[in-house]
């Protein structure tokens, strides 16, 4: 790292650690001091005519008089945390782009992987076996059309996710809401995973500095980075009132695709997937429609000739139903003595493992 450009890292990440510092502050401080170092070191009146908010000044007097730069660049190194700042070549060209970019990115592990083409894959905590099998089934199917896989190392849908593009051996990136620095990866369960992330050539990232714990109030700006990074977000299963829907928001904003995967009407965690449908979400039931909408080709072919093997009394019972010749959703509820709403939910879980076919007025083959 030159020296000068090391230089102006330190104080950027010194600014970042100051409580209340945002990417407007930091367009305030660049506007007006030739460099960041400049700004660190300026009197208050300076530092006042840019506009800065009497509390974010208080907060940096106050902090500039507990902290030394250096020091603080020299913890960060410590924990083998590498930086960016929005002026680096190697900051995520598609993060740029958005309104609120962050200034500053704070990341461990492969850098190169923020030239790749990803897609965003989120869902509910409390997912249900229908969520985790679509989400494994639609990541692997991404990776092997070479989409890096990010989300949110959360429980439930985003851990699910990126243990389904470890598993496809592709790449994925875990945006955190905290700190990256071992002491502070939150979920603590999904320390391992985090580890593991880093050992198959993808990266952790965050806007958090070092040892910033997980507090709420930086999970949905946590969210933005996450739509940022990516060409457009898949929402596999979401409630109402999920963190998902969030991310699906902020990556409309951005003029970034919106995907959701339908789910059963009586399920909670389908409220949200399926009322992004309705307001115009593009439907995804296998992963050749996220593909067709990006104007993606698969580099790898679907896996030939797959033997299905149901899990359930229920999909046993549908399988064994269908044939080569359509059948109407009607039909196979008779037959196989089960409510229409299931039958549904079972015929949408093979259409994701690639062995059922819809082709048309809810008649189906198998493949």
């Amino acid at each position: 790292m030159e020296d000068k450009h090391k230089n102006d890292i330190v104080f950027w990440h010194a600014f970042n650690c100051v409580g209340g510092f945002g990417p407007q502050a930091f367009k305030k401080l660049t506007a007006n001091f030739s460099n960041l170092e400049e700004a660190w070191q300026s009197d208050g009146k300076s530092l006042a005519k840019t506009a800065l908010s009497e509390k974010q000044l208080d907060n940096f007097l106050k902090f500039r008089r507990d902290n030394d730069p250096e020091k603080l660049f020299e913890e960060l190194l410590k924990e083998n945390i590498e930086i960016l700042t929005i002026n680096d070549q190697a900051f995520p060209p598609q993060l740029r782009e958005i309104v609120s970019a962050p200034p500053v990115l704070y990341f461990r592990g492969n850098k190169n992987i923020f030239s790749n083409k990803s897609i965003a894959v989120v869902g509910s905590r409390k997912f249900t076996d229908y969520g985790q099998r679509v989400a494994e089934n639609l990541t692997r199917d991404l990776v092997r059309a070479s989409l890096t896989i990010v989300s949110g190392l959360a429980l439930g849908i985003d851990g699910i996710a990126h243990n389904a593009a470890l598993a496809a051996e592709g790449l994925t990136i875990a945006v955190l809401g905290t700190g990256i620095d071992d002491a502070t990866i939150y979920p603590r369960e999904h320390f391992n995973l985090a580890g593991r992330i880093l050992e198959n050539g993808g990266a952790l990232i965050t806007e958090q500095p070092p040892k910033t714990p997980s507090l709420k109030q930086n999970f949905p700006a946590r969210n933005r980075i996450m739509a940022g990074l990516a060409l457009g977000t898949l929402v596999v299963e979401a409630a109402d009132d999920s963190g998902s829907l969030i991310t699906a928001r902020f990556a409309l904003e951005q003029n970034r695709e919106v995907f959701a995967v339908p789910g059963e009407i009586f399920s909670p965690q389908s409220t949200g997937a399926n009322l992004l449908i309705r307001n115009g979400a593009k439907l995804v039931s296998s992963a050749s429609d996220v593909l067709e909408e990006l104007n993606i080709s698969r580099t790898q072919p679907a896996l030939a000739l797959k033997i299905f093997e149901p899990r359930t009394d229920e999909e046993k019972t549908v399988w064994k139903i269908l044939s080569n010749e359509p059948l109407h959703i009607d039909k196979i509820s008779k037959a196989a003595r089960l409510e229409t709403a299931r039958v549904s939910s079972v015929l949408a879980t093979m259409e994701i493992e690639g062995v059922v076919r819809n082709i048309g007025g809810q008649n189906f083959i198998k493949l």
